[in-house]
């Protein structure tokens, strides 16, 4: 399918004069073009209208700008393969005999040697890839007023309202507690929590949990008490290593059978009182 529009002009003083203003679109399985030249691989485009993101996640087009989007209508650079709809957006750089000089500053090349590897040129030699993307390192305290943080009993609970001391990356939320992961891998995660003195009964227990996208318990670290009515301060820990996909949210949860009623987690807002210091969250991205 091929679209020309042509415009006539006409100049009063002079006469009419015909000027042709050329706006081409080719389309190859579609009769409803949305680019310079657009390709429907499986001929699934709507006879009008601009297709779907699904329709789309077939089809290849070119420019004006000189741009090909595969999968894609609006390419935001020259080759731009990145559809929201596929499952197989990678592509292929294969070998190459050139030097570096030869294929000048910016080419790609696989080279299969010693297991396999991507490579840049840097217009003189054949420079190894290397991608050392900034890691998600949080780490924060629980810098409020005494007994201001409650812990129900045998509620699960999510602490929130930490102090931020580092998150270069920027996927912590202190006022809710809630870290999302920038990329799928294993995260190492310590907590530690300290609850004000109250007298403990033998066989009441708390819990560390570590909570991934707002319902799923992925670990536990119990404290049990076994001693009979002694006045105590209740504490734990929890180390652990976490996997996590992209985008899953974890919040690092309290579980205390302690206390019947709101058990207050000790803090306070000055590192000079005896209170401070107790409530702390790391998180490492590996």
């Amino acid at each position: 399918m091929k679209k020309i529009n042509t415009m006539m002009k006409c100049v009063v003083a002079g006469g009419c004069f015909l000027v042709n203003f050329m706006s081409a679109q080719v389309g190859i399985n579609t009769s409803s073009p949305q680019a310079v030249l657009h390709i429907d691989g499986t001929k699934d485009n709507p006879a009008t209208g601009i297709p779907t993101a699904a329709q789309v996640a077939n089809d290849v087009v070119f420019t004006a700008n000189g741009e090909v989007g595969i999968g894609l209508l609006t390419p935001a650079v020259k080759i731009d393969a990145r559809s929201t709809n596929n499952t197989d957006n990678s592509i292929g750089i294969g070998e190459t005999t050139q030097t570096a000089s030869e294929a000048a500053s910016g080419a790609m090349r696989y080279n299969p040697l010693n297991g396999g590897k991507m490579q840049y040129s840097d217009g003189v030699v054949w420079q190894d890839l290397i991608s050392s993307p900034t890691k998600a390192v949080v780490v924060a305290n629980l810098r409020v007023a005494s007994f201001a943080v409650k812990v129900p009993y045998q509620v699960s609970t999510g602490i929130a309202g930490w102090t931020e001391i580092s998150d270069p990356t920027s996927n912590f939320t202190p006022g809710t507690g809630i870290f999302t992961a920038p990329r799928t891998g294993v995260y190492l995660v310590s907590f530690t929590y300290d609850f004000v003195r109250i007298p403990i009964v033998s066989g009441y227990f708390s819990e560390a949990r570590y909570v991934v996208n707002g319902s799923t318990v992925v670990k536990k670290c119990v404290k049990s008490f076994s001693n009979t009515s002694k006045n105590a301060q209740v504490a734990g820990s929890c180390v652990a290593g976490i996997q996590l996909n992209k985008g899953d949210t974890f919040q690092p949860h309290i579980y205390q059978s302690v206390f019947n009623g709101s058990l207050s987690l000790r803090t306070d807002i000055t590192p000079a009182s005896n209170e401070y210091g107790f409530v702390n969250l790391s998180i490492v991205e590996q």
